[in-house]
């Protein structure tokens, strides 16, 4: 059975735009050009673990140095 403290923190759309101070059809954008990693659950469901949304972040942050 797999641990449930080594599951990745999954975010939705809306928190993960909340959190970029973007909107949530800014954020899905971005999760269809492949800027952000994302795992859909369902026909409709969009979540983004939290890694991935830090390693989003890096990568804005390195190409504006």
């Amino acid at each position: 059975m797999p641990d449930p403290a080594a599951a990745p923190n999954l975010l939705d759309v809306e928190a993960v735009a909340k959190r970029l101070s973007l909107s949530a059809k800014h954020v899905r954008r971005l999760i269809s050009e492949g800027a952000i990693r994302a795992t859909r659950l369902g026909r409709r469901a969009v979540r983004v673990a939290e890694d991935d949304l830090s390693v989003y972040v890096e990568s804005r942050r390195a190409a504006t140095q």
